[in-house]
Parts: C-alpha cells; structure tokens; sequence
C-alpha cells in the first residue's frame, strides 16, 4: 500500500483489514505514523500482531485508542482556544453525559464535568472546535508530528468525530480507514451530529467524499469457509458477496444448530469459542466472551447463545425482523470452520 493520500478501505469481515495497516505502517520506516482505533481491545490485538512481526513497536509508529489521541494531541494543546485556559482539561468522562440544559455556548457546562473531565460526547466536537478557533493550529500540529494516521474500525467512529476525520482528510498527511460496516457494534459517542451516517449509514458518508478519499472494497475473507460467508452475507443483502479463501475442509464445517441437552457433548468433541450478546446471559455455566469483545478476534469454531431476536432471525430468515444484526454478523464470522447456535427444545424443530 502507498504511503500518501487519502483511502477508505471497506472489507468483509476476516479480510486482513487491520493487517493491511499494520503492514503498511512497518514498510515505510522513513515515515512517522500513528495508528489509532476505538476499543482498548483492538488495540490490545494491534500492538500484540505488530511485535510478532517485529519484535517490538518500533519508534516511528505510535499505537493509541481514539479518545486519548483526540484529548491529548486536539484538545488539552489548544484548550485555551475554547476555554480561556490553559490548564483545564484533565482527562475523560465516559459513563457520565452534560446536562440536558447546558447549552454549547456555554463552554465549561457543556463540554466538562466538574473535575474538568471531557464528556464522551463533546471530546471530537472540542477538537473540532479548537481546531477552528486556533485557525487550523490543531492540523498543522498533527502535519507536524505524522506523516500517515491509519484509523481502525472506522465504522465505530459517529458524530463529530466524522467531522474530525473530515479534517484530517483535508490535511497534507496521508489518512487510510479502514472498517466493515456489519460490526458496527460499538459507537464513539451517543450524539444526534451525522446520525444518518451511523452503521450501515458510513457507507453513504464514504461515497460523498470521494474527490479528498479514494474508496477500496475488499469481499475475500481468509477467515469463514464459504457456507459461513453465505450465510452472514444474507444479513447486509446490499453488500457485495464474500468470497472465501479458506478452503481447508475439516468434515464438521459451516452453521448448525445444538440443543441445550447437547451442548456438553458438543463442546468436548469441538472444543469451540462460547459467545453470548452479554454478560447476564446464561451460557450453562460454560466460560464465554461477549460478542462485541470478540471482535476482531479468530476462532476454529463458535458456539452461540442467541438471543431472542436471533432465534427469531433463525427461524424466520426474515431481514426486517432483524434487530443488531451487527452482533449477529460479528458473532458469526469470527469462526473459521463451523458456527453452532444454542435452540431450546420449542425451537430445534423450526430452525433449518
């Protein structure tokens, strides 16, 4: 991949997106890039791929989550732009939101709590908004510390975020996204800006940018045999086929479905990733991982338990009766061989 310029990769999932920037940022030692993502977990992974190619984070790449990158390199810098002061922005509120009456003039209320904590809502609007009363002094700082920015799991990105992009795009630097709009499973912030462009909607925001950012699709998954492809493929009908280039055959491979009585004996004979939508959800005592938290991540097998909704979707195969089927999509295709969903005895006999 090119250093330089300006690209939106879009892939399916277990299409090597996130090895794509990895690579691309190890190949060019002669170019300061930073790469960021959302999720403490897919950065958890990028750090790890990257020292197993080479040993160590080499000094011309930087790895940070989105919101640290966006406080410490936008907004703490330029804070007196927006606030009067230079000393005020601490760190991150996440759990907390403004109140409903605090109105965006009023800079201090709207955007921080009382222990001068960002809200998660207002981080990218801040950096925005620095960037704008400093007259482009927040770009031309990231112009002078990287040459490349790769953003991961773009799709999780929404709001002013957007609109930050937007302004990296129109930097000197070379700015490469990368995502999948099916695992659309987390969201930077909660606020109402771009909310058109959420989920399978970043698609429509990619395509109206297409004279600041060059858009390159990716439909190959090394990772799902092709029954597996098949089937999430049914979930996002608008999007192109994948195709898959795992073509090992292991005799127990594609999407089955398992009684509740048979679960022991179907996790000592496969030994698959149990997967349930959340924490509270009974797995029969079996050790799981959330579905949103699997992302990114490879397993042989999977075994689901659904959620109602799902068993619906399972039953029926109908698409408006879908509900988060971005969960449903990321669950599904985080397996290379085989996908086994969890049935009551009131379903096994519906679902195909």
């Amino acid at each position: 991949m090119p250093s330089g310029g300006n690209r939106a990769v879009i892939a399916a999932a277990g299409s090597r997106k996130t090895q794509l920037i990895i690579d691309a940022a190890l190949a060019a030692p002669g170019r300061r890039a930073l790469i960021t993502t959302y999720t403490q977990e897919n950065l958890a992974q990028i750090r790890r791929r990257i020292m197993e190619i080479n040993g160590v984070i080499p000094g011309h790449i930087t790895a940070t989550t989105w919101f640290p990158f966006l406080i410490h390199q936008a907004a703490r810098p330029f804070q007196n732009s927006v606030t009067g002061r230079i000393d005020h922005v601490r760190s991150l509120n996440f759990e907390g939101s403004r109140s409903r009456f605090a109105r965006r003039d009023n800079v201090l209320a709207y955007y921080f709590d009382r222990n001068g904590d960002l809200y998660r809502d207002g981080v990218a609007d801040f950096a925005c908004r620095a960037d704008d009363a400093s007259a482009g002094a927040v770009i031309r700082r990231l112009e002078a510390m990287y040459d490349d920015i790769y953003i991961d799991e773009f799709q999780d990105l929404v709001g002013y975020d957007l609109d930050f992009v937007d302004k990296l795009f129109a930097s000197t630097m070379g700015i490469t996204v990368v995502g999948d709009p099916r695992q659309h499973t987390f969201a930077t912030n909660n606020g109402p800006r771009n909310k058109k462009y959420r989920g399978a909607g970043i698609m429509d925001w990619i395509n109206q940018r297409q004279r600041t950012c060059d858009l390159e699709m990716r439909a190959e998954s090394w990772r799902c045999h092709q029954t597996i492809c098949d089937w999430s493929d049914q979930l996002y009908p608008a999007m192109p086929a994948t195709i898959s280039r795992n073509l090992t055959e292991t005799g127990h491979d594609g999407i089955f479905k398992v009684s509740r009585d048979d679960v022991p004996a179907y996790v000592a004979k496969y030994s698959p990733k149990v997967l349930r939508d959340r924490v509270t959800a009974s797995t029969l005592g079996l050790p799981a991982m959330n579905i949103g938290l699997s992302k990114g991540s490879t397993f042989d097998r999977v075994l689901i338990f659904p959620t109602q909704p799902m068993i619906k979707y399972l039953k029926t195969a109908d698409l408006s009766a879908r509900r988060a089927p971005d969960r449903l999509y990321v669950a599904v295709t985080r397996a290379r061989h085989s996908v086994a969903f969890v049935v009551g005895p009131q379903e096994a006999d519906y679902i195909p």
